[in-house]
């Protein structure tokens, strides 16, 4: 079976550009040789609410809207001028410049990722799977999830007045960093930090992985003197009656063994305290 180049591009959603937060929410694939053109756009809102909690919905659905008319425009003057419209002959080279210039990258809050190359024996279904793979499961990943409780901790930072004296910054030495989103610096040095921490996985591997590597990375940090005494992990924890609760008390443990406070990621008392402190 003949397989057919796809170039496609994922679309993101970047409402607020100095967080450089985004989520993917659509995908278009143009695959020349067989005269095709599609797209797929996320239906589902409310999942960008969640995630952008102090957006107004009502500013994705018409960024939304509006590009999609934007899309189906290009469509059909790529259909018209490039792919034959169904029964001429297609233009490779004006196809791949035309597809190139539509996701080329654009300052907005809908852009394009980079242009990407896959081979398939079915477009649409190779549309359908990167949509699947790149939107659909994007919302259900341990960094989405992760992601998520950053953006609620910023939110109460925020509120508290607090988000100014917070930033995303590495710490470390010349010879090992790390990167966590909250850092404070007092007097040129770091001396409080809160890394929101996903441990609500079902499988008890995946979370020893993660957690593991977040112990592994806090004790090489103060194996170098490189962390301050300060530091506080929100978490979000599986329920205590699943097996994968046995592997959270443990990393739980190893982190509060490297001095790091752990509390749970919808204790907002406990992490604006210590944030103000």
């Amino acid at each position: 079976m003949k397989k057919f180049v796809c170039h496609y591009a994922l679309l993101r959603f970047r409402p607020f550009v100095e967080t450089g937060e985004f989520a993917n929410v659509g995908v278009v694939l143009m695959a020349p040789d067989a005269g095709f053109f599609g797209y797929r756009l996320l239906t589902h809102y409310s999942r960008i609410t969640r995630f952008f909690h102090q957006l107004d919905r009502g500013v994705y659905l018409r960024g939304k809207g509006l590009f999609k008319q934007e899309i189906d425009r290009f469509a059909a003057d790529l259909r018209r001028l490039a792919l034959g419209d169904g029964h001429g002959t297609v233009n490779l080279p004006l196809a791949g410049q035309l597809f190139t210039e539509f996701v080329r990258p654009r300052e907005a809050m809908l852009q394009f990722d980079d242009q990407r190359i896959a081979l398939a024996d079915d477009p649409q279904a190779k549309l359908d799977g990167l949509f699947d793979h790149y939107i659909e499961r994007n919302f259900v990943t341990r960094e989405y999830q992760e992601r998520l409780l950053e953006t609620m901790v910023r939110k109460l930072l925020v509120g508290r007045q607090l988000g100014a004296a917070y930033r995303a910054e590495k710490v470390g030495n010349p010879e090992f960093t790390v990167n966590f989103p909250f850092v404070h610096r007092h007097d040129g040095r770091a001396d409080r930090i809160i890394k929101p921490l996903y441990l609500a996985q079902d499988d008890s591997t995946k979370l020893l992985t993660h957690g593991g590597q977040w112990v592994d990375k806090v004790r090489r940090l103060r194996k170098r003197n490189a962390l301050p005494e300060a530091v506080l992990f929100p978490v979000k924890a599986p329920a205590q009656d699943t097996k994968p609760y046995q592997a959270f008390e443990e990393i739980r443990e190893d982190l509060q063994a490297t001095g790091v406070t752990v509390v749970a990621a919808n204790d907002e008392e406990s992490i604006l305290q210590f944030a103000a402190t």
